[in-house]
């Protein structure tokens, strides 16, 4: 067939593939073209000449579209256009639009592209946003924050890793109250939200392509399976109160232990979700970390310290507001924000050794509670539902309606979980606390399993 063709659509449907790729020239129209690939892609394209700074011309390729997507009329006038902006006008439509791209590389630092990315993270309502914020504060910014987001290479990556790495070892090294990490969860989770934030800057075209994919990365998740014992169940409950720490931030721990439940939830916990009359907190899909609703029932714990914390909080809309009292003020303070993410763990950390717990961070209480309860031979269905823990397959009916169903299992959960702390935290002495044998027993003789 020859290279030149009318650009009808009986003609162009018929055009079969080659073994190389083909371009066949409309003709009198010059430099339209329809290039076919192997595979029997048919684009629409624009060929021009031009001889930068008078030296050899050469040729400029202008993808128009892909037929049939792109009709002959539609992509004709494209070309008609862009055949005007050439010829008629000068200009180098290929070089210009590398001179924007090149503007638009320049226009964005890391920091300011951040914004854009996690205020587009906002607007979906994705639940990590502020922790991303953080991470990004922390350890992204300090090194490539003023960086032109097209300058970011894969060393600085790796550089950004190599820091968190380094700072574990010195924690580890230097103070004996820090629970030993290795870093690794740390760089898995700060090179994902980075790699997440450049994959953005790729589809918007601002860079090519993302750095973080160039890097042998150092990260992994470190699953912790550290569980309290009950001795240390008996020290952290008779202590946490009593060693300094503000009232607010002792009882949130403390409602993590009763409850089973995240140590952001919580946090965030309002008073509007929480259901006196039906003793349970209600936490709709915007509250929890796997936008699936749950219901938790509250034990005599639970709503125990509800009654006490509401000293201090009351006015506010968190259950847990942040302050630093350390008795109930006579006014209360109405514009209470919810506890930072950091400031449960450091809070242990701080006050660990006065504690008598080693190892031991907020998320091991929420473990604890799940592990005993099935430890003392609940079936571990109860522990997931308490846990909130999503299932891997799921539809709208499961996700808004079934939570309701498991209310009575939840609800055992919890009493069995609330003879358990009775059994532990209410002896007189860390020596009277039963073994894992004799609690089992005592569940077996109340009639809870």
């Amino acid at each position: 067939m020859p290279s030149t063709i009318k650009f009808l659509d009986s003609i162009i449907r018929n055009l079969k593939p080659t073994d190389k790729r083909a371009v066949y020239w409309c003709d009198g129209s010059p430099g339209f073209g329809l290039r076919v690939t192997p595979s029997g892609t048919k684009t629409f394209v624009f060929k021009y000449m031009v001889a930068p700074n008078n030296s050899k011309r050469i040729g400029r390729w202008i993808t128009i579209g892909k037929y049939p997507e792109w009709t002959i009329r539609k992509a004709r006038a494209q070309y008609n256009e862009y055949y005007e902006q050439v010829y008629d006008y000068g200009r180098d439509l290929v070089e210009e639009k590398k001179a924007e791209e090149k503007i638009q590389k320049n226009k964005y630092t890391v920091e300011m592209f951040a914004q854009v990315y996690l205020e587009a993270g906002r607007l979906k309502g994705k639940v990590d946003v502020d922790t991303e914020e953080q991470t990004f504060k922390r350890d992204v910014f300090p090194l490539i924050g003023s960086k032109y987001i097209g300058e970011v290479i894969a060393d600085d990556i790796d550089k950004i890793q190599n820091k968190i790495i380094h700072r574990a070892k010195e924690k580890n090294k230097n103070n004996k109250n820090y629970a030993r990490r290795s870093g690794r969860g740390a760089v898995y989770h700060t090179l994902a939200y980075t790699r997440q934030m450049f994959n953005l800057a790729v589809k918007k075209n601002l860079i090519d392509k993302n750095p973080v994919y160039s890097v042998d990365a150092l990260g992994s998740i470190e699953v912790r399976d550290r569980v309290l014992d009950f001795k240390e169940i008996w020290l952290f409950w008779n202590r946490i109160e009593n060693i300094g720490l503000p009232p607010v931030t002792a009882k949130v721990l403390k409602f993590i232990l009763t409850t089973m439940q995240r140590g952001n939830e919580v946090r965030s916990m309002r008073y509007e979700t929480y259901k006196p009359d039906e003793e349970i907190w209600q936490m709709t899909m915007r509250d929890t970390k796997n936008r699936t609703m749950h219901r938790v029932p509250l034990n005599r714990y639970a709503l125990d310290i509800i009654e006490s914390v509401s000293e201090y909080t009351a006015a506010s809309p968190y259950m847990f507001g942040a302050t630093r009292l350390m008795s109930p003020p006579v006014v209360l303070n109405s514009d209470l924000i919810p506890l930072g993410n950091t400031a449960l763990s450091q809070a242990i950390r701080k006050k660990r050794e006065q504690l008598g717990i080693t190892d031991f961070t907020p998320h091991d209480l929420r473990r604890t509670a799940a592990t005993w309860i099935t430890g003392i031979g609940m079936p571990e269905l109860y522990a997931k539902l308490m846990l909130n823990h999503k299932e891997s397959k799921s539809n709208t009916t499961s996700q808004v309606y079934v939570q309701y169903s498991y209310d009575f299992e939840k609800r055992r959960a919890v009493q069995v979980w609330e003879f358990i702390l009775d059994q532990i935290v209410t002896c007189e002495s860390i020596h009277e606390v039963p073994t894992l044998d004799v609690l089992r027993e005592r569940v077996k003789q109340a009639g809870l399993i």
